[in-house]
């Protein structure tokens, strides 16, 4: 609201007034929102200036302490919490389920990551296992999808990882995914070095990340757990 001398409201300026809409928008989604798709709600709005609304904002945020902030993950924005209160939102949400994934799944998830466009007689090859089941499963989950089909005879299809991925590990692109390199580093402590797929993953994943979803596992950007278990998936 604007300010208010004697009994005449004074209207913010057009900026202020955007700056607000944006932060309404974000609060209300629970996906992330592109700056294209924001820009579309509002009045000779282009991009680039949503996301100097969204650099305002969170300056703004940042000056005034607050506990949140804007996050660019999956191809758009979305709030998030900062880490040092991940522990009380876990708390709020803790029977919410989130992704769990066994070593079976993180695996085949791993391979899938680094090596996409992928074949699954590929994966299968470097797991030496069969895994129908375990893409299957993925499918389903929504952090992989069908992303073609191979020239290789048969023409099987190919497999990627979707936006949900991304989201699920706060991850804006796919660019942002650690390089071999910094794997390597965060796998230093382990006595094999020779570190499988799935130990990459797993190292990926208890990385100390920036932020922690504002709305939870089901509203984006909580990281898959991994599962000890005997199953497949």
């Amino acid at each position: 609201m604007g300010e208010t001398y004697g009994t005449d409201p004074v209207a913010p300026d057009e900026d202020a007034r955007n700056r607000g809409i944006v932060e309404a928008l974000l609060m209300a989604s629970d996906r992330p929102l592109g700056a294209g798709r924001i820009a579309s709600l509002l009045d000779g709005v282009r991009a680039g200036d949503v996301r100097v609304y969204v650099e305002d904002l969170n300056a703004h945020y940042g000056q005034t302490g607050r506990s949140f902030k804007i996050s660019e993950i999956a191809g758009g924005f979305l709030f998030m919490v900062h880490s040092e209160y991940g522990g009380w939102v876990r708390r709020l949400l803790k029977d919410k389920a989130p992704v769990r994934l066994s070593s079976a799944a993180l695996e085949t998830l791993a391979i899938i990551v680094f090596k996409q466009p992928v074949m699954k007689a590929e994966v299968e090859h470097i797991r030496g296992v069969s895994v129908d089941g375990v893409v299957r499963h993925l499918l389903e989950k929504g952090l992989i999808r069908i992303a073609g089909r191979s020239d290789a005879p048969g023409r099987p299809l190919l497999y990627g990882t979707t936006r949900d991925f991304l989201k699920h590990f706060g991850l804006k692109t796919l660019s942002d995914l650690p390089k071999v390199r910094e794997l390597d580093d965060l796998l230093e402590d382990k006595a094999d070095a020779a570190a499988s797929p799935g130990d990459m993953l797993n190292a990926m994943q208890s990385r100390e990340t920036s932020a922690t979803a504002m709305k939870g596992p089901e509203g984006g950007g909580g990281v898959p757990e991994a599962r000890e278990d005997r199953s497949e998936f």
